[in-house]
């Protein structure tokens, strides 16, 4: 399900702080306006990261293809951790 929090909004009002993390944040803004939430979306406890749940990567209401347990600002960076670590978004992808 995608809901309206989920969107990136029509105009940029703010950016998320430095270290600020999803969750207990409900999103994370970039300097581009994007928006990245965790989806509704649950995987397998066997491919999350040990011990934590894994939920689908949302960005600007679409899915990314990623699973996550957190997203984080780091840095001016946005970063996600996987059950392969933390990967970071380059402006198209998670690497």
């Amino acid at each position: 399900m995608i809901y309206d929090y989920m969107l990136k909004p029509k105009e940029q009002r703010f950016i998320t702080e430095n270290y600020v993390s999803s969750p207990p944040a409900a999103w994370v803004h970039d300097e581009r306006g994007d928006v990245f939430t965790l989806g509704t979306e649950v995987q397998r406890q066997s491919d999350s990261p040990n011990g934590e749940y894994s939920f689908s990567i949302i960005r600007n209401g679409q899915q990314t293809g990623e699973w996550g347990s957190r997203i984080e600002r780091r840095n001016g960076k946005v970063r996600i951790f996987t059950r392969q670590g933390w990967k970071v978004w380059n402006g198209r992808s998670f690497i």
